[in-house]
């Protein structure tokens, strides 16, 4: 337990403490031993070295799930297999489930695998947006597509593709690691587009528009 501890930047021996025989969490001001503060301390020891992220804006328009998994991904603090093994976690295998080329890092899976770029090109074409010629990191991919010009509106709209995107490339991932279930690509285009379009739909409030324009990114009547 020791180890787990510290592999979380706590140190037991520093905040296990004894005070008239009774253990106490040093940082609790409880009289007692405070399970709930020894929580807190590894959620903060967790998030310690999480650097702010000016990619990140919370859209209203996409779940709230949603919007953390994006975070999550640009801050690197995603459950790859190469993370795990960083974390003690032992790992058969680190490579890629899905192109077997490099190690599962969070870069890997929602940006530089081969398979997340077929979706990300099949996505950008539809909303017709550039594909980045150089782009390593999600974190630079999402800060081109920001970039695009366009109405506040459509940056917004576009931005809720981004994280439909996300979330399709991730579930798509643990299908293949949990079930051994391969989703294709453009499987998942489309069901990106049928979660932007009904996130949009139930969230955003102006007009929404018609399924028939939505798969054309036919979006003007709405701009």
């Amino acid at each position: 337990m020791g180890d787990s501890f510290q592999l979380k930047g706590i140190n037991l021996n520093q905040y296990l403490i004894v005070v008239n025989g009774v253990w106490r969490w040093r940082t609790s001001s409880d009289e007692f031993f405070s399970v709930k503060q020894v929580r807190k301390d590894l959620e903060d020891a967790k998030w310690a070295d999480v650097p702010d992220d000016p990619e990140l804006v919370w859209n209203g328009w996409a779940t709230p799930k949603g919007n953390l998994l994006l975070w999550r991904a640009l801050i690197g603090r995603i459950a790859s297999r190469e993370g795990l093994v960083r974390r003690g976690v032992p790992v058969a295998d680190v490579g890629c489930p899905r192109c077997g080329l490099e190690p599962e890092s969070p870069n890997h899976i929602f940006c530089t695998c081969l398979w997340a770029k077929c979706i990300w090109w099949n996505v950008l074409a539809w909303t017709r947006i550039r594909f980045p010629a150089e782009c390593s990191t999600l974190v630079d991919l999402v800060r081109v597509i920001k970039e695009s010009p366009g109405s506040p509106i459509w940056k917004r709209l576009v931005y809720t593709i981004v994280i439909a995107t996300v979330w399709r490339i991730w579930s798509a991932r643990n299908a293949k690691v949990f079930e051994g279930t391969f989703i294709p690509v453009m499987k998942s285009v489309e069901l990106i587009k049928e979660d932007s379009f009904l996130w949009f739909c139930n969230r955003a409030k102006i007009k929404n528009p018609s399924w028939d324009k939505w798969v054309v990114f036919d979006v003007l009547d709405i701009l």
